[in-house]
């Protein structure tokens, strides 16, 4: 009985609360989310978190944006594998990012979870999302990773299956990810054997396993996605210490590669370190293309135990590889005109038809962007889906309030290269500190992207190892681009 509760609680759900915008209700929309943080199995301190947050936004909005709207607000509690998630829904006072980001309130709201969005939908009104990542579970004394072994014994030679994941191989997975990253890998549920099963079960997390002759996984490797995107994350690669250098990685992403062309997705992305070459050399012998490195993208702490890693000590920049998968239309873009040379170049490589057009002044006044915290990897994203007259103003806003953040390394910026409006707003981003990192084709929401970035750290460049050739043109423009915009010398680019 106990265990079909616990096994209960651990799936998926969605429950609505519909309450009157008044504070008197402040105990129901408690009761509320104690619940649902309980069935989510969140940790003491994330519960405290989204249960202050949650009050905190509706204490807010019944009294700043309902005070004259008698319409019911609506609470939402979603349970993914990967996070919990409460949204505040009301049709009063229009709230979105750039207003609610002038309150002080913000940041407060930001402190308690690890994502905080206002969204406009127009007639339907305002939403306040809330999210926190659901951990491993694992309590704090469990979480270091486990002690470096001077020698690995080595597997006798056999025969591997690579095969798609069946739920019989979640602990074996789960145990792979110890193995390799201890508990620091960014996906806590893949520690969780029956949230790995629900995240392949929905289609957004394809696992694929190398299973070796005894019947345990040796291997990992995923394609991640979010809905009617036609793009997947190249990800979770994991092969243990014992079996490695058997060539497993490399069919582990055959596999991986034939699920997405099968699953219709126009291509896949992978984001190799730049602290060894080994990953990059994988991206590279199976045609994807260099298309961007993002510098500081995630902290150092993040590293797989027995790889030759660089020496320094600074926060982990990350190469940005393409496979194009099928081909496309032509597609009509606006890159700003002193990057028009590298963006097409990057196109031509993809084998991406574009026409490059000249922007213009945009008509419309706000323009739509969101911004994400991942306090996890200390990193803000701020993504532009329309571009307006204000969007150039009232992101100045919200980077000051950014930079205000408490072990914030990084902000990356990722704009619409559809939009005519992207480069007047790529001018002003980097009159703001921003400078170039590549094109993402699909990786906004299934439009291209032009992607910026804003270390908080300092980046040394020649600690960057960097082996194709076009990656080390890349790697010279960041360089220049860095120079020119921040100021910071490009002496030792670390192209090697």
């Amino acid at each position: 009985m106990g265990g079909c509760a616990k096994q209960a609680r651990a799936l998926s759900f969605t429950t609505e609360l519909r309450i009157p915008p008044d504070r008197t209700f402040l105990s129901l929309v408690e009761a509320f989310v104690v619940d649902a943080s309980l069935r989510a199995e969140l940790s003491d301190e994330q519960r405290r978190g989204i249960l202050r947050a949650t009050m905190l936004a509706f204490e807010t909005t019944v009294e700043e944006a309902l005070t004259e709207c008698s319409e019911p607000l609506h609470v939402i509690a979603a349970c993914t594998p990967r996070h919990l998630t409460l949204s505040l829904c009301e049709r009063g006072l229009p709230i979105d990012d750039a207003l609610a980001r002038r309150d002080s309130k913000w940041n407060e709201l930001s402190d308690a979870v690890d994502e905080a969005h206002w969204h406009l939908h127009g007639s339907a009104g305002s939403e306040l999302r809330l999210a926190v990542t659901r951990s491993h579970g694992m309590a704090a004394a469990d979480t270091a990773p486990p002690q470096e072994e001077e020698d690995v014994a080595i597997a006798p030679p056999q025969e591997y299956t690579v095969r798609r994941f069946e739920p019989k191989d979640a602990a074996g997975v789960a145990r792979a990810f110890y193995l390799t990253y201890g508990y620091a890998y960014d996906l806590p549920a893949v520690y969780v054997p029956s949230r790995l099963i629900e995240l392949n079960e929905s289609g957004r997390y394809v696992s694929i396993v190398a299973i070796d002759a005894a019947g345990d996984v040796a291997g990992h490797y995923a394609l991640a996605r979010d809905a009617d995107v036609p793009i997947a994350d190249a990800c979770g690669a994991v092969v243990l210490p014992a079996h490695r250098g058997r060539n497993l990685l490399n069919e582990l992403r055959d596999r991986a590669e034939k699920e997405a062309t099968e699953l219709g997705l126009a291509a896949y992305y992978s984001e190799p370190v730049t602290d060894h070459p080994r990953t990059q050399a994988a991206s590279e012998s199976f045609g994807a293309k260099a298309c961007g490195i993002t510098l500081g993208e995630a902290p150092r702490s993040f590293v797989a135990r027995h790889m030759e890693l660089s020496t320094t000590s600074q926060r982990q920049s990350c190469m940005l590889y393409i496979k194009v998968l099928r081909a496309r239309e032509a597609r009509t873009i606006y890159p700003p005109p002193h990057h028009r040379t590298t963006v097409t170049a990057i196109y031509e490589q993809l084998q991406l038809p574009i026409t490059a057009a000249a922007g213009e002044p945009t008509v419309r006044q706000r323009g739509v962007f969101h911004t994400a915290i991942t306090r996890a990897d200390g990193i803000a994203t701020i993504e532009v889906a329309t571009v307006g007259y204000e969007t150039a103003e009232l992101i100045g806003q919200t980077v000051e309030d950014l930079r205000a953040t408490n072990r914030l390394g990084a902000m990356y910026a990722s704009l619409p290269l559809e939009d005519p409006g992207t480069p007047a707003l790529c001018e002003a981003l980097e009159g703001l500190g921003f400078f170039f990192s590549g094109v993402g084709p699909w990786m906004l929401g299934g439009k291209d992207s032009l992607r910026l970035q804003m270390p908080l750290t300092p980046i040394d460049l020649s600690a960057l190892v960097v082996i194709g050739e076009f990656g080390r043109r890349l790697l010279d423009y960041v360089a220049a681009e860095r120079e020119r915009c921040t100021g910071l010398p490009t002496s030792s680019t670390g192209a090697s």
